[in-house]
């Protein structure tokens, strides 16, 4: 079985968990008082990044993208290096009198991306502006894409004037908020351009490349286009095949990459991920950065599930607060083992819970835990807690998810998770705090 089709299984069964609550909640090996397990299941069902995150991967799609640049500035290069192989175009439908095209790009016959492009800055002309610009605007409001990558080749600077005017005009005509990234592209061409290999970019070529990014800050800053990060990227790859562009979608499957002059694609990756619609962020880690979408959908459950516990906190409830915060990190750690392909049950989660209190690192909930060991466990008896504050349910939940993603994703030692979960719980108190 492929990476990815392990990784979708393993979204499936985080899935089917938060599908089949009632049923979970029912079955966890504990002792609750009358009304705790409806109130777990209320709680959970409520927070909305918990929802947003199960949402996000029933829902997750391409990535949608406006792609703005001159012919040649690097655009399917750009998709290409992303990905890290070759995705055929499929056949562009042109968008109104300005000539946007909208096309995707695939891969085994899946759509990796679904993109605008605007063809050529200064190429595509019109008689009728302000229609070209009703064309633009009324597409781009269909495609409601996730971001803009405004592409400019960095060894042009006689053009980056006009590149950064004919942006300031786009974004202006779209009147909408969408992350915008300028892209400089072909930095393996800045001088020394005979170093093609990112680990040996030396001082002069680094500091040259650094000059090309802050001239384009610059003009953005004068120019007045605001919130546009600049990265400087190569997308150079030498494939196994020449002229890939004229192979069967057959053999286009099958190119390997002989030479690869990637450099600074993973920050571009990481501001995408960051800034996109989660659905579409999601689809794009699935398939650049596996290891990395493991790690973004945990921490959102993390904080959401301490999100939640704060909540508890700040509800009035007929009972502990413990009898609903313990089976909600129950189910957090449950969901996290899900996440990284463990076969974690019921049973083997709340053992985790209990070695987590026998260390001592996360406080009260995991006291009461240590307490009674490893039997079934008793969140009726007196003693078994009482109220607590939405920081120290924030923090605690916070660092029992963080131990758990150290212990099953990352897969560090048992004797590790103390320190762990020592800084998690500073961190969920500063957050807390925010």
């Amino acid at each position: 079985m492929g990476k990815k089709k392990d990784f979708e299984n393993r979204l499936e069964r985080v899935i089917n968990l938060y599908d089949n609550l009632d049923e979970i909640i029912n079955t966890l090996p504990l002792e609750m008082p009358d009304g705790a397990r409806d109130t777990v299941k209320k709680m959970i069902f409520s927070n909305d990044e918990i929802n947003e995150v199960i949402t996000g991967l029933k829902e997750r799609r391409p990535p949608r993208i406006l792609l703005i640049g001159r012919t040649g500035v690097g655009k399917s290069s750009l998709i290409n290096a992303l990905f890290g192989k070759y995705h055929a175009k499929t056949s562009p439908i042109e968008i109104g009198t300005q000539k946007l095209e909208r096309y995707n790009y695939e891969s085994n016959g899946e759509v990796v991306f679904e993109v605008i492009d605007t063809r050529g800055i200064g190429e595509s002309k019109t008689d009728n502006a302000t229609s070209a610009e009703e064309d633009l605007k009324h597409a781009v409001e269909d495609f409601d894409p996730d971001a803009i990558l405004f592409l400019s080749d960095a060894t042009q600077r006689a053009r980056m004037d006009e590149d950064v005017n004919y942006i300031k005009e786009i974004y202006d005509d779209i009147g909408m908020e969408i992350p915008l990234v300028t892209v400089l592209t072909h930095v393996d061409n800045v001088e020394p351009s005979r170093i093609k290999e990112p680990d040996q970019y030396n001082r002069s070529k680094l500091r040259n490349i650094e000059s090309k990014k802050s001239d384009m800050e610059k003009l953005l800053s004068d120019m007045n286009v605001k919130n546009s990060i600049v990265i400087p990227v190569s997308a150079y790859i030498e494939w196994d095949r020449e002229d890939p562009h004229l192979l069967s979608p057959e053999e286009q499957k099958q190119l390997i990459i002989e030479f690869d002059g990637r450099y600074n694609i993973e920050e571009l990756i990481d501001f995408l991920q960051k800034n996109m619609d989660f659905r579409a962020a999601i689809h794009l880690l699935m398939n650049t950065r596996l290891e990395l979408a493991v790690r973004k959908i945990s921490n959102s459950m993390i904080k959401g599930f301490g999100l939640a516990s704060a909540t508890v906190a700040l509800t009035p409830i007929p009972f502990s607060d413990i009898a609903i915060l313990v089976p909600m990190q129950l189910i957090l750690v449950i969901m996290i083992g899900y996440l990284s392909g463990s076969n974690v049950d019921k049973e083997s989660a709340k053992e985790f819970l209990v070695s987590l209190g026998r260390v001592g690192a996360a406080g009260f909930g995991l006291r009461v835990l240590a307490q009674q060991g490893s039997k079934a466990l008793n969140l009726v008896a007196p003693g078994a807690g009482s109220a607590v504050s939405s920081s120290v349910a924030f923090a605690g939940t916070f660092a029992i998810g963080k131990a758990a993603q150290a212990y099953f994703i990352e897969q560090v030692n048992e004797e590790d998770l103390p320190e762990i979960m020592k800084k998690a719980h500073e961190e969920g108190e500063a957050l807390q705090s925010q």
